[in-house]
């Protein structure tokens, strides 16, 4: 069974096999690192069993196969279509492939973190709202963690899961709070955190600081919820230019200039048109996700 800590996107490889090839590229990874400064964090966050080092390595590693498998695939096609100039397709197509497969793995932390921050996000007010409820009515700070680990709240119950397992092994409930807050890439669980751990620190009542924390997240999701309902009214013209007036006017245009008989438009240039519409929807699609608050749930 893989580790899902030693995940890497598009490998083909056994995960030992990519590592071993990998050795030969630390120098490179070490100078390729330098333009990543936030990689070693990134990781952390991500969860993902390497060091900067190593995973830069592993990029320049992945960014060769494909550039390999990019360019044999190019000399084929090219070979076939356009026999003159066949090397340069395949020299093109191994640098493109190689260079996209180079930049998606080297964003892999950045998104898997992106991704951990919407799980998180998404059930934090209400994990909070239970464990105020919890605390006021008598329940410790420990049992509520466990009801949060033990209930249905996605990643965020996996993290609380994390402090259980570290306080029942004799960890202070303080310092257990302050590792799982430490490198975990949500905001606003970090500063929840902290803010219970400075409550306790302060011995002050938590119950009090559960039910701020409640109110103060609740205020935020109105804040996100206000500029996602401003940003809907760009977002909806852009669709109303991608999907209605682009298509139309460019069919409009393409017939208009299919009439002259200078001009030459097959099936296929409508075809194209097609599918660039069909990508940038998906485009749009992409864009209106990422726009989600994530304290929307």
């Amino acid at each position: 069974m893989i580790d899902k800590s030693e995940i890497i996107p598009f490998n083909i490889l056994p995960v030992p096999l990519i590592k071993k090839l990998s050795m030969k590229f630390y120098g490179t990874g070490t100078k390729l690192s330098k333009f990543f400064p936030d990689l070693k964090l990134e990781l952390a966050q991500a969860e993902l069993a390497y060091s900067e080092k190593e995973y830069s390595a592993i990029i320049i590693t992945m960014a060769v196969i494909y550039g390999v498998i990019g360019l044999i695939i190019g000399l084929l096609f090219g070979f076939r279509l356009f026999p003159d100039g066949f090397i340069l397709v395949g020299l093109g197509g191994g640098a493109l492939v190689g260079f996209f497969v180079m930049f998606q793995v080297a964003f892999y932390p950045k998104i898997k973190g992106k991704k951990k921050i919407r799980e998180i996000e998404r059930n934090l007010i209400f994990a909070l709202r239970t464990m105020s409820v919890e605390i006021k009515s008598g329940v410790s700070l420990f049992d509520s963690l466990n009801i949060i680990a033990q209930g249905d709240y996605g990643a965020l119950s996996i993290e609380f899961g994390k402090a259980v397992k570290e306080i029942e092994t004799g960890t202070m409930e303080e310092n257990a709070l302050e590792k799982i807050a430490r490198y975990n890439p949500s905001l606003f669980f970090r500063r929840s955190i902290w803010q219970i751990i400075n409550g306790m620190k302060a011995g002050a009542d938590v119950s009090s600081v559960m039910e701020e924390l409640v109110a103060t997240m609740i205020r935020e999701e109105k804040l996100q919820i206000t500029r996602y309902g401003n940003s809907m009214k760009l977002l909806s013209l852009m669709y109303m230019m991608l999907g209605v007036i682009i298509p139309s006017l460019g069919i409009t245009f393409l017939i208009i200039l299919s009439s002259f008989p200078q001009m030459q438009l097959g099936e296929l240039l409508f075809w194209m048109l097609l599918g660039v519409i069909i990508v940038g929807e998906f485009m749009y699609l992409g864009i209106l996700k990422s726009k989600t608050p994530n304290l929307m749930g």
